[in-house]
């Protein structure tokens, strides 16, 4: 059996991490794999509900860390926890899994190893799904709610000592351009390093926009979008042009000048103005999710 490594990230998971911890166990199908959970920032009683969890199974493991941040969340697994030779999957905690799509993506991976990375995809009956399936497909995108990097990816990462800059939105569209180019300048070849399996499904739990909670989380996703697009455009141009070295530590604030125009045109046009008011203040904060 492969040494299997599963890294989940929780914040303010109260009410969903337990059901989503049993959900992956269940769909590891015959596979056996350490899961650690990397809780970070939490306010609320996600590290009592872990900790229930872990009296019932002595492979998950939880390290609950002060800041609140994603991309620090997958610093901290990539280089603290991961162990040499294993496969690493990672999971955000607020999902639930089907039809063994733990095991799926573990066998896609074993049966296609040179793949740098390998994506699940939204559940095929949810709304919209289809047309995010596809997009995933054809662009080479990568669904940061569930991920396989294979081995020797893991081990260039770290030989590299590559880390994801704090407060970056968007971990799956970084790793996978780094995926992509297989962590070397002017090499962008997705279409042998970024594999898809369509066997591998998750789904969130859905937004009740009749709910004031809800449409004030939807409004805060609808920001994290914009301001995921732009660090995108500000940083992968740079690491294009001079490469991994350039990689900056933070990315809560960058300078106006590298970031894209606002998309005046489009849905995204408020979201866009408020997203460049975050990444140029002078009081970031550090909870992306």
């Amino acid at each position: 059996m492969p040494k299997i490594q599963i890294c989940v990230f929780a914040y303010n998971l109260e009410n969903i991490i337990e059901s989503s911890l049993d959900s992956i166990i269940k769909n590891l199908g015959i596979y056996e794999a350490e899961i650690i959970v990397i809780a970070n920032g939490c306010k609320d009683n996600t590290i009592i509900k872990i900790n229930n969890f872990i009296e019932k199974y002595s492979f998950v493991h939880c390290e609950n860390i002060e800041m609140g941040d994603k991309a620090n969340a997958w610093n901290v697994f990539t280089h603290k926890h991961y162990s040499e030779g294993a496969i690493a999957i990672y999971v955000d905690g607020d999902l639930s899994f089907s039809n063994n799509a733990i095991k799926n993506i573990i066998e896609h991976h074993l049966s296609e190893p040179n793949y740098n990375i390998i994506t699940s995809v939204p559940w095929s009956r949810g709304r919209n799904s289809e047309y995010y399936r596809e997009k995933i497909k054809n662009n080479y995108e990568v669904a940061g709610g569930l991920y396989l990097l294979s081995p020797t990816f893991m081990a260039a990462l770290k030989n590299k000592s590559v880390r994801l800059p704090i407060g970056l939105i968007g971990d799956d569209s970084m790793i996978a351009y780094l995926a992509a180019t297989n962590l070397e300048q002017n090499s962008d070849r997705p279409e042998g390093r970024i594999g898809h399996c369509f066997e591998a499904e998750f789904q969130y739990e859905p937004l009740n926009l009749s709910s004031i909670t809800d449409i004030k989380l939807y409004f805060r996703r609808r920001v994290r979008y914009s301001i995921r697009y732009m660090q995108q455009s500000s940083i992968v141009p740079q690491l294009k042009v001079n490469g991994l070295q350039c990689m900056p530590s933070d990315a809560r604030i960058l300078p106006k000048k590298s970031l894209p125009p606002i998309r005046w045109t489009s849905s995204n046009l408020i979201f866009d103005i408020i997203a460049i008011q975050k990444l140029t203040t002078d009081n970031p904060t550090t909870k992306n999710y």
